[in-house]
């Protein structure tokens, strides 16, 4: 870590315990009572706000919190939002405001990126270039805008600053997740060091516009085959790694459901849409969106067409896993709870010891009344069912993969949206339909050409890897055979970790003698120098060599120091931890 980005990071540190500690105080002070109303009462005498000032809810105040911290606690607002049912209604409807309620930024920084990025002002590439911010988002903004020949735009624009700022909150929530580890157990379990570390590596590769246009283009050719959902397309002559050009898109979100309802819209035929292609994404191509809140999909209210928005956050799963991930919701389908324990056991890694007896006992005791409700009830696979599962496998000693964690939060913000549209498609509704849609598009992606290039292809990369070992192969075939007719086996040892090892220790040692010596000749030297009252004696000369051994000892040993600071130095820096690589 360089001394620049260190001091960023110290910071920035500095102004998030800042804010904090002032929004704490604020909150202390703005309690009902006695204090709060003479607090109220010398603000409205001291400054005479046109509206007095009154008790400020508690969801408010985070929504501020969160605006202050910048970016990164935004988008860990706009996570929580998207779960807005495990929440309470006014924390809910609060925090849904950080989808696209965000402060924008001076339209001054937006052309001063486009000219360093493409070249030339916003008003020599597009027709029209407005300069009110359409939306501002928590890390871009953006602005419409007419290209040359006519198609409307939107243009993406990154906040200036927002890289060195983002990478110093993520050091600073992965170190603060270590210490949390450190000191508790739940931490440790959950390994809260990495889940951060994956959130920011996630959102420093939002920050290239360039995989974001990519994105893109590979998702739309997945959802081509499901009719009326979409992605928006990139105009790459437009767009570079800070700045974005996207066909204009018009639609309200898939919570507007009035203004669906007024344009004559089937939400039916909305929500089935949702659910194919969420399924035709992570089961069956298994390259999929990561972030599909309410506030990244849009209904276009001419065409009924549902359009995905920010394709930054993406994920990618092993047929493997997505074969385990049709099981889960076959599972879940069934209200099967042995059947969901193994399945989440089959996706999952153990970070201890783990009782499979005592796991599969345990499940069944609590799953078993959310996926067996009474008679007329739903069951609630999202606000219960998932988050009971996955306690479950982290009491047990499991984890989920990062990649397999991001594709169950996009099915469950896919599942809001449906249940957004369709309240009564909640539950085990959205799972049925969407095991339906899995068999249904199949066929239509297993087919004898697709398979025959997927083999083509493996054999291919085995025949590749085969080549290059070939090789190594006929030597070591030759050798064994040699040692067979010998009658002898030669068995190699690879000692090069303890051989690193025993040089360190080697070099200990040497510094501990070399240490001693001059120790040893520092103080001698000093002792001798320090005789008085033989100025006129021969052991005069004795004296003066000492003051010169001492002298030498001293500088040999001064530079001795600043030699293993510097290797200490060294050998930090090229141990940095991954954090630091960001």
């Amino acid at each position: 870590m360089s001394l620049g980005s260190g001091v960023a990071e110290r910071l920035r540190l500095l102004r998030v315990y800042d804010t904090l500690w002032a929004y704490g105080i604020d909150a202390a002070f703005d309690r009902e009572g006695a204090i709060a109303r003479t607090r109220w009462r010398m603000q409205r005498w001291l400054w005479r706000p046109e509206i007095p000032p009154s008790h400020v809810p508690a969801p408010v105040r985070f929504r501020l919190l969160l605006q202050e911290l910048g970016p990164t606690y935004v988008k860990v607002g706009q996570i929580v939002s998207s779960q807005g049912r495990a929440l309470p209604a006014d924390w809910a409807s609060e925090l849904e405001r950080l989808q696209s309620d965000v402060q924008p930024f001076p339209y001054e920084d937006v052309r001063d990126r486009i000219i360093a990025d493409l070249g030339a002002p916003p008003e020599a590439l597009y027709a029209s270039f407005d300069s009110a911010p359409l939306a501002a988002a928590s890390l871009a903004q953006v602005h419409r805008a007419t290209m040359k020949d006519g198609r409307e735009v939107v243009v993406k624009v990154q906040r200036p600053g927002i890289h060195d700022q983002l990478r110093s909150d993520v050091r600073i929530l992965v170190r603060l997740a270590r210490a949390l580890e450190r000191r508790t157990r739940w931490a440790h379990d959950v390994d809260l060091s990495g889940v951060v570390y994956e959130f920011g590596t996630t959102l420093m590769r939002e920050l290239d516009y360039t995989i974001e246009a990519y994105n893109a283009r590979r998702l739309n050719r997945i959802l081509e085959p499901v009719e009326g959902v979409h992605v928006p397309d990139a105009i790459p002559e437009l767009s570079s790694s800070k700045v974005l050009t996207l066909e204009f898109i018009d639609g309200v979100k898939p919570t507007r459901t009035a203004e669906i309802d007024a344009a004559g819209i089937d939400r039916e035929v909305l929500a089935d849409r949702m659910i194919r292609g969420a399924v035709k994404m992570m089961i069956i191509d298994g390259f999929f969106h990561g972030d599909p809140h309410p506030g990244n999909v849009l209904v276009e209210l001419d065409t009924g067409r549902l359009t995905m928005l920010d394709t930054g956050m993406v994920g990618e799963l092993a047929v493997q896993d997505r074969i385990k991930l049709g099981s889960l919701m076959m599972v879940l389908r069934n209200r099967d709870v042995t059947g969901l324990a193994q399945t989440l056991k089959s996706l999952s890694t153990p970070f201890r010891e783990t009782d499979d007896a005592r796991f599969y006992k345990d499940f069944e005791r609590k799953l078993t009344p959310f996926l067996d409700p009474p008679p007329g009830q739903k069951v609630e696979v999202v606000s219960k069912v998932i988050p009971t599962s996955m306690d479950m496998l982290r009491e047990a000693g499991y984890r989920l993969d990062p990649q397999l964690t991001l594709a169950i939060k996009a099915l469950t913000q896919a599942e809001a949206i449906t249940t957004a549209l369709v309240p009564e498609w909640s539950g085990s509704e959205f799972t049925r339909r969407a095991l339906e849609a899995s068999f249904d598009l199949l066929p239509g992606v297993v087919t004898p050409e697709a398979v025959t290039a997927t083999v083509v292809k493996q054999v291919s990369y085995v025949a590749r890897e085969a080549a290059q070992q070939m090789p190594s192969f006929r030597e070591g075939a030759f050798r064994w055979l040699e040692h067979l007719r010998r009658g002898s086996v030669k068995v190699d040892l690879d000692t090069s970790g303890l051989d690193e090892q025993v040089k360190g220790l080697r070099g200990i040692a040497m510094m501990l003698a070399l240490a001693i010596l001059i120790v040893g000749l520092v103080i001698g030297s000093a002792i001798a120098a320090g005789v008085a009252g033989i100025e006129e004696s021969p052991l005069a000369a004795v004296r003066d060599f000492s003051l010169l051994i001492f002298t030498g000892s001293s500088l040999i040993g001064a530079v001795a120091v600043v030699y293993l600071a510097w290797r200490l130095v060294r050998r930090d820096r090229n141990r940095r931890e991954p954090v630091d690589r960001l």
